[in-house]
């Protein structure tokens, strides 16, 4: 029976029943919605992104008005349209949904809201929310979920960390995903970490294997950022072969989503060095509200010699308002190989958590407290470890938030990285 997990394989074994009960012994709409969704997800998972579209566009029409049908069909679309990169469509079939239920989610329906919002997230630059509700997902705070949307969830949390400037906390999550589902997924968060530790030939090695392989736990609709990697670390290796490839290959894809279309005009002005593409990318992305690919475009552009200066300046400071230091320290390491001048950021572009006068004082146990918070231990962990209260770390927490004017751990533990909040060793 069908489900609107997006990112499941054939082989998962029925990791949504509830919504096979739902649909057991109904008439129509709901039956119909169930094929149509099931439709979809096939499709998704194949990377026939058309085809895919015109199934969601048929269930929602099929729902009606009625109410258990319209949720599973809002469900189903505003998963799929986020990871084709529809991100306007994918927040408005949220919000609908959300509407439909009051605000509050089905119980067994909450994974696939929160998935849709990580996406959403992820790709709209607001990285430090996409990265907490990611942590929430694989941590089971929310309904169980398939090991397919589990890795898939693990996977952007590695690549989120990375960006935030934690990668100690991202070579962690790594542990957990070699040969889980999807294997694009995988394949390009490890990768990204193996660039990361200078080891370009076996993210290579990595990408081309997620690229040619076949079989269980594939989700096509992930290629695209498999090959646009590939691309991009073919381009910084100097492997024009491998770059002109990885081009072609993304070209080919169904260009029908975004992101796909986004990507391929990237790789394109890698393999090219024509910044007409990523322009055009640029644009698109823009157009999407996909401020995190508009950044990455402005990146490729630098990096090909388009306005390198105005160009990687741009980036960097996109970089830095999406809160992604780790990124925005690749523009600037491509702008010190380049022989430009370094990106100096001004008074007006202060991140407003920097207090002037330097880091922020903590006492010995906030101190204690917030290196734990960094290292990625749980409130659970850290209560352990200091021997106290899981409500006491909270209340230490509380006050933490209070004087260094974070709001998460993720803005601790990234203001940990960037010493603007000292906690010894």
């Amino acid at each position: 029976m069908a489900h609107p997990d997006p990112s499941v394989s054939r082989s998962d074994p029925d990791p949504q029943p509830w919504l096979s009960t739902l649909a057991d012994g109904a008439e129509q709409p709901l039956s119909r919605v169930a094929d149509l969704s099931e439709t979809a997800r096939a499709a998704l998972i194949l990377g026939h992104v058309r085809e895919s579209l015109d199934a969601l566009t048929q269930q929602r029409a099929a729902a009606g008005h009625d109410q258990a049908a319209l949720v599973w069909a809002l469900t189903t679309s505003s998963a799929c349209r986020a990871m084709f990169g529809q991100l306007r469509r994918a927040r408005a079939d949220l919000a609908e949904a959300r509407r439909t239920c009051h605000q509050a989610a089905p119980v067994l329906a909450e994974p696939f809201w929160r998935f849709a919002e990580v996406i959403c997230n992820w790709l709209a630059g607001n990285w430090a929310a996409a990265q907490e509700d990611a942590a929430a997902l694989t941590a089971g705070q929310v309904s169980p979920i398939s090991p397919a949307l589990a890795g898939a969830a693990t996977a952007l949390r590695a690549e989120l960390l990375r960006g935030l400037g934690l990668p100690r906390q991202s070579r962690l999550l790594a542990r957990r995903l070699e040969g889980v589902p999807p294997v694009e997924m995988s394949a390009w968060a490890l990768a990204g970490l193996d660039v990361d530790q200078g080891r370009s030939a076996s993210a290579l090695r990595r990408l081309a294997a997620a690229r040619d392989a076949d079989g269980p736990g594939l989700n096509r609709a992930a290629l695209p950022l498999v090959l646009h990697r590939l691309a991009e670390t073919a381009f910084a290796c100097g492997n024009r072969d491998v770059t002109a490839q990885a081009a072609a290959d993304l070209a080919g894809l169904d260009q029908a989503a975004p992101v796909t279309q986004i990507l391929a005009g990237l790789a394109q002005a890698y393999a090219s060095g024509d910044p007409q593409p990523a322009r055009r990318a640029q644009q698109r992305a823009e157009a999407e509200g996909a401020v995190a690919l508009a950044a990455e475009a402005l990146t490729v552009r630098g990096r090909i010699g388009d306005e390198p200066m105005a160009t990687l300046l741009a980036a960097h400071a996109t970089w830095r308002r999406i809160g992604a230091p780790g990124k925005a320290g690749a523009v600037a390491a491509v702008m010190h190989a380049a022989g430009l001048p370094p990106p100096v950021v001004e008074d007006g572009q202060r991140d407003p958590r920097t207090p002037a006068e330097g880091p922020v004082p903590l006492t010995a146990r906030e101190r204690s407290l917030a290196r734990l918070v960094h290292e990625g231990r749980t409130n659970q962990q850290i209560a352990r470890e200091l021997h106290i209260s899981v409500k006491t770390v909270e209340a230490y927490l509380t006050r933490i938030y209070r004087k260094t004017s974070c709001s998460s751990r993720v803005e601790l533990a990234v203001a940990v990285t960037q010493r603007r909040v000292h906690v010894g060793h």
